[in-house]
């Protein structure tokens, strides 16, 4: 389905809404946890770590069974699955150094005590796993069964690199939808488990979704009488008094090129400026329209005045360890991804005075409310050794009882199924604010469509917004720059 830029398909096959993307929502180390996102074992010389041996973590199993595991067997073992058909083997994960590898680890024993399988993790920073991950699928090698899939999707499963897991849905082996119920995950996740709404297959399974949402000091508000932005130029306003009356940024947000970078703030601006990516695709890609100049601009303007020196270096690490030491007023990011580390006591000097509001919506016409979307999805390869493996991985880790242990008991942020974000404890963990903001977020959030060409003109986008950043170019010239490559790149 090259170029086919349409979601209606997907919609109507999957039979989803076309309110929103949730619709109807309502109201390599093996084994468990290492120290941090990276892993507890040998360095592979690039960042990351692949350690063998289950370290157990905070709850692995003994030599008698499964009195010591986190979660009790029979939340699984009740479900119709052979869990223990490939007991003897198993599964390389490759993984970005992300929180939710951190709040799933110490839960892995359960996973290899059910199944007999073992877990091996290759875990790197985004952009040199990005890199490998390329490598291995491209090339054939298929030394991980499952691995992190984002804005390439579409690219991967164009290009034939992906499998579908629907004949693994279809096994009676394998899944069982009365214990797993698929309709639970979140309308928007299961849109981007399906090449971002351009698949009527099962690209990968869900495991994480962000939203873009405001954070801000409560106590800096306080201070200088500040009401809660409900417009973009409120937002910069306050951002201006705290610039200029408190000695630090009053505005963050990642500025560094990549397709995972600038442009996933960048295009929910112009989007709630009420333009959209691709006017036409190919041949228009909308980023030289006025309203998507406007948006930039906006972008642009609030850093440069009001942000961080080195501003266009920022990636999303960055920005919330700005947040976490106090140095800014805002931030522009993800709730699900930023919430723990911002209001954790041991990990942010700010952690009674972050506040967290939905984005602001600009006074103009055509403005909206639209904040961008973003599912990680766990995938699998063509020339995978264990997909099989790879797949019950995937379907444990996405299940009820592994997600609501981890929301409920490891401070992690960002569920894909509803019935977690209706969890009472999950709700007293993360506050009601946190998730009332996030729920309203997500209902009215849109996702980047992630075209087979995306990684490649979104880089080039992503590269001239970063010079407009920087200051190198003015707003208009970078992105109608960037609209001739992305319609150069797209039209090939």
């Amino acid at each position: 389905m090259a170029n086919d830029n349409s979601r209606r398909t997907f919609l109507k096959a999957a039979g989803l809404s076309g309110v929103g993307l949730l619709g109807s929502l309502a109201g390599c180390a093996r084994g468990g946890s290492g120290g941090d996102s990276g892993g507890s074992g040998e360095t592979d010389g690039s960042g990351g770590s692949t350690t063998s041996g289950s370290d157990g973590g905070d709850g692995g199993s003994d030599e008698s069974g499964s009195e010591d595991l986190p979660i009790p067997l029979d939340e699984y073992t009740s479900a119709d699955i052979e869990w223990q058909q490939f007991e003897g083997t198993e599964v390389n994960i490759g993984a970005v150094q992300h929180p939710w590898v951190e709040a799933i680890r110490p839960a892995v024993p359960v996973f290899e005590e059910l199944t007999g399988i073992d877990v091996v993790w290759n875990i790197l920073p985004e952009q040199e796993f990005r890199t490998k991950r390329l490598t291995d699928v491209s090339t054939g090698a298929g030394e991980f069964d499952a691995f992190y899939l984002d804005q390439v999707v579409n690219q991967f499963r164009d290009s034939g690199w992906l499998q579908p897991l629907d004949p693994y849905f279809d096994d009676d082996s394998m899944f069982d939808e009365e214990w797993f119920e698929t309709n639970d995950l979140l309308e928007a996740s299961r849109q981007q488990a399906h090449g971002a709404g351009l698949s009527d297959t099962w690209t990968g399974m869900p495991i994480t979704v962000e939203v873009l949402t405001t954070f801000y000091r409560t106590d800096l508000y306080e201070k200088h009488d500040l009401e809660v932005p409900e417009t973009m130029a409120e937002l910069r306003e306050n951002a201006r008094i705290i610039d200029e009356n408190e000695d630090i940024a009053g505005c963050c947000a990642r500025g560094q090129q990549g397709y995972g970078m600038n442009i996933y703030i960048q295009n929910s601006f112009i989007r709630e400026w009420g333009e959209e990516l691709w006017d036409e695709y190919p041949s228009d890609s909308a980023l030289d329209n006025e309203a998507a100049i406007e948006a930039g601009e906006f972008y642009v303007n609030t850093l440069q005045d009001y942000g961080p020196e080195g501003a266009s270096s920022q990636v999303w690490s960055d920005v919330l360890s700005t947040m976490q030491s106090g140095e800014a007023g805002h931030i522009l990011a993800d709730a699900n991804l930023f919430w723990g580390g911002l209001t954790d006591p041991d990990a942010s000097d700010v952690a009674d005075n972050i506040g967290i509001t939905t984005m602001p919506v600009p006074d103009v016409e055509g403005g909206r409310f639209a904040p961008n979307a973003f599912t990680w999805q766990l995938s699998t390869s063509e020339n995978a050794d264990n997909s099989e493996q790879a797949f019950l991985f995937m379907i444990w880790a996405c299940s009820k009882p592994t997600m609501n242990w981890m929301y409920v008991n490891q401070g992690a942020s960002f569920p894909v199924r509803q019935s977690t974000w209706e969890n009472d404890d999950f709700v007293s963990e993360v506050g009601e604010e946190f998730t009332s903001t996030s729920l309203e977020s997500l209902q009215g959030a849109i996702g980047d469509p992630f075209d087979p060409q995306y990684p490649e003109w979104g880089q080039d986008y992503s590269e001239e917004l970063q010079l407009a950043i920087g200051g190198d170019k003015s707003v208009e010239e970078a992105f109608t720059d960037a609209a001739a490559a992305a319609e150069d790149i797209a039209g090939q």
